[in-house]
């Protein structure tokens, strides 16, 4: 009985790791200036992190702090993050003060709501994703605790790797 209890909890982690579109959606979203930008022009390139926070979320704002020092370590690999906000529009100057306090590097946009949350399957923050240069979704994790950093910057690499085999085919 134990096992079979191990094996129904291993199958529901896979299939929310797996759940949802494998294909990040084409949208627009705002930047921090309030231009429209069309998500793949982020992707086209390059892979990205795409992570998904609100200024109530504090394990959303641990976690960015990793993915900052990601954004600056992998950048010249071909990598980027790019940081989508969901709180609503009223909020957006203590969103702008809250990035600005924290010299992130990484791109923010705006999406107050959450509509490419939810079309990318996601229900709990902070929500990644890890897109390949195709505009698949090549993996997703979900919640934060410390500890996890660990693997979400394993996954940066073997996302960083992938890639550039697949650009390397492409030559």
């Amino acid at each position: 009985m134990r096992l079979l209890n191990w094996i129904s909890i291993l199958l529901l982690s896979v299939t929310v790791l797996i759940g949802g579109d494998k294909n990040l959606p084409g949208m627009k979203l705002k930047d921090l200036s309030n231009n429209r930008v069309e998500m793949g022009q982020y992707y086209a390139d390059t892979p990205i992190l795409i992570n998904f926070w609100t200024l109530a979320c504090d394990p959303c704002k641990k976690e960015m702090k990793y993915l900052n020092e990601f954004n600056e370590k992998y950048s010249d690999m071909g990598f980027q993050v790019i940081s989508v906000n969901m709180d609503n529009p009223r909020s957006m100057s203590k969103v702008k003060a809250y990035v600005k306090s924290q010299k992130y590097t990484f791109t923010v946009l705006s999406d107050p709501k959450s509509e490419m949350f939810r079309k990318t399957g996601g229900k709990v923050m902070p929500y990644i994703l890890m897109v390949n240069t195709d505009g698949t979704i090549y993996k997703r994790h979900i919640g934060f605790t410390l500890g996890d950093e660990k693997d979400i910057e394993a996954d940066i690499l073997n996302l960083i790797a992938n890639n550039t085999k697949e650009t390397d085919e492409k030559k």
